[in-house]
């Protein structure tokens, strides 16, 4: 037979041809309507499950045509998601018959997970018995109990038919709160490893522990229930399967038991990794990245936001296009498979490159504009403050806060993606410009990092920067150094910073190390605490830069106000008859220039 035209679903390796033709011809064969286990169906499959100590399961519709034929091990089997949804409040209208290799035909809790989860008309275990099959039990969903559960019965029983009575029933009834299992939410497990070499670079399992939490945000973030955390200790990293072969069995069965869709791992995985993993488990399986790229294609809004995340999305699978195989998109839906990039993923590679090509282009028409806007302010010397921090440490709260502004915020990591610039009165009137950055984390994706680079620029080009760090968060000095870290990596490590240690009405611990940093503030933006106090040292930041004077400038010196427009700004001027009276700020090293114009 040839591999290409084997229908047979799982575990088939080191199984004889004649047996896998054998099961490949129950797809040809239509069995009675009424017919709830087809005798020569069941001693076909018996006798061949007997035979390789593995576990098979049919599928067979309504009509009595077989629709899916899966081999597991000799335990379990995985089975696909079904197709031919009826609705919501409806059965799949398909039964699933399988074997119990050991003898026992009673029902496994992940046999009535999957029974519940695929809304099967019922599940059928059939034990088997030197070959032969054995006591058999029914179970069904049920109006009172979630699934009821009908047996022993032999096979050819005619009470065995009855079942076929409940099931009209329950699907007459058509029942949401029976058969509803597709929650808006996905089911997820998060896995982290620590290795020996983690442990050399001094990432304890308490910060492996930190990480994994920190993931569990970052799922719910995305939308996902957060079933189980499960952290690995390891000598180093598993190459096809990133952790351990029997760890990976153990989530399999642990997937299968509480009806969950995807999994979560804290570092990146290899195209090869992510693609060994959904073949043992017949789950989804998405990286820290991959969730973190999601989080991102929900949050954009603006045009740039969405090419940002399109180009990030894009040239983080390319070097993965042979480990992910032909389904590219994961047209399935879910965590990891939104955003704008999702239809390009179906190309080839040199398709793929040349969108990144374009992607590119229209980015850096984007950057011609940003950077006008940039020489604009610059021109009309208005100050630029960018607040940067660790996400959800309360940077656009503080926005709000300060300019009286309405940008979206929520208690979420990433809750605001695109970047806001707001009009902001300082102290002594003068007006500046307060820019909300994206927020930084650790292991932000590189793709990331290089695609949002215009964004995170804007704390390149800001004359003074709002580190605003969750003073109540017990890894705040953590939060810091990653923020600090990606400073120094775009460029923006020696710029005049403020440190901001927010949410002051949460801290219940001590203070927080501020070393490094000549000017530190703690305020609270949810409740306004300490917001004055930073107001004025913003302003004093800047006064250290500009010097007010007094002038009569004659009407002869026409080229003296734009000047002072350039280097400061003018306060209030008032024309008389000998000149222009006016009062400025003017730059420190700007100021010798118009020393004769100066009023002692």
């Amino acid at each position: 037979m040839e591999a290409d035209f084997i229908r047979i679903n799982g575990n088939i390796q080191s199984i004889k041809d004649r047996l896998l033709n054998e099961l490949e011809e129950l797809f040809d064969k239509k069995y009675g309507s009424r017919e709830l286990v087809p005798v020569e169906l069941a001693e076909t499959i018996a006798r061949i499950s007997q035979e390789i100590n593995r576990e098979i399961s049919v599928l067979i519709n309504r009509r009595g045509i077989v629709v899916d034929i899966s081999i597991g091990d000799s335990g379990t089997v995985s089975l696909p998601q079904l197709d031919s949804r009826r609705g919501k409040t409806r059965l799949s209208a398909i039964r699933c018959i399988h074997t119990h290799p050991g003898g026992n035909g009673m029902l496994s809790q992940v046999d009535i997970s999957t029974l519940q989860k695929l809304r099967l008309d019922a599940m059928l275990a059939m034990g088997i018995s030197e070959g032969q099959p054995g006591e058999i039990y029914a179970g069904c969903l049920s109006a009172e109990s979630d699934f009821d559960v009908y047996g022993p019965f032999t096979l050819g029983e005619p009470r065995l038919n009855y079942i076929y009575k409940i099931i009209e029933e329950l699907d007459a009834s058509a029942r949401e709160d029976i058969y509803e299992n597709e929650e808006a939410a996905e089911k997820a497990i998060l896995v982290g490893l620590e290795t020996n070499q983690s442990r050399l670079e001094s990432v304890s399992l308490k910060d492996a522990e930190d990480s994994l939490d920190e993931l569990e945000e970052l799922a719910r973030t995305a939308g996902a229930i957060v079933i189980d955390k499960v952290l690995q200790r390891k000598h180093a990293q598993d190459s096809a399967y990133f952790v351990g072969k029997g760890k990976i069995e153990e989530l399999s069965l642990l997937c299968q038991a509480r009806d969950v869709q995807l999994l979560i791992f804290d570092d990146e995985l290899s195209g090869a990794q992510i693609r060994n993993i959904e073949e043992e488990t017949g789950v989804r399986v998405i990286d820290r990245t991959t969730l973190i790229l999601d989080i991102f294609a929900q949050r954009a809004v603006s045009k740039e936001g969405k090419l940002q995340v399109e180009l990030a999305q894009l040239k983080y699978k390319l070097p993965r296009l042979i480990g992910l195989g032909t389904e590219l998109s994961r047209l399935g839906g879910g965590i990891g498979t939104r955003g704008p990039g999702e239809k390009k993923l179906e190309v080839d590679r040199r398709h793929i490159r040349r969108r990144i090509t374009s992607l590119d282009r229209e980015l850096d028409q984007l950057e011609k504009r940003r950077d006008f806007m940039r020489s604009t302010r610059s021109k009309n010397n208005v100050p630029v403050i960018a607040i940067v921090g660790y996400t959800n440490a309360g940077k656009s709260t503080l926005m709000n806060r300060m300019c009286g502004a309405s940008v979206f915020v929520e208690d979420k990591l990433f809750a605001t993606l695109d970047p806001s610039a707001r009009k902001l009165i300082l102290t002594d009137g003068r007006e500046a410009v307060l820019i909300d950055t994206v927020g930084f984390i650790r292991k932000l994706p590189h793709d990331l990092v290089e695609a949002f680079k215009s964004t995170l620029e804007e704390a390149v080009h800001a004359d003074m920067l709002l580190h605003v760090v969750d003073a109540s968060n017990e890894n705040a000095a953590m939060q810091i150094s990653v923020v600090e870290g990606l400073l120094e990596e775009l460029g923006a490590a020696s710029k005049n910073t403020i440190l901001v240690l927010n949410k002051q009405d949460l801290v219940t611990s001590g203070r927080i190390n501020s070393t490094g940093y000549s000017s530190v503030c703690e305020i609270s933006a949810a409740t306004g605490f300490g917001v004055e106090q930073l107001l004025e040292k913003i302003t004093e930041g800047f006064k250290e830069k500009l010097k007010e004077i007094e002038m009569l400038i004659p009407y002869s010196e026409g080229w003296v106000l734009p000047y002072i427009y350039k280097y400061g700004q003018i306060i209030n001027q008032e024309y008389q008859e000998n000149g222009i009276s006016a009062k400025a700020l003017v730059k420190i090293d700007k100021i010798s220039k118009l020393e004769e114009f100066i009023l002692v």
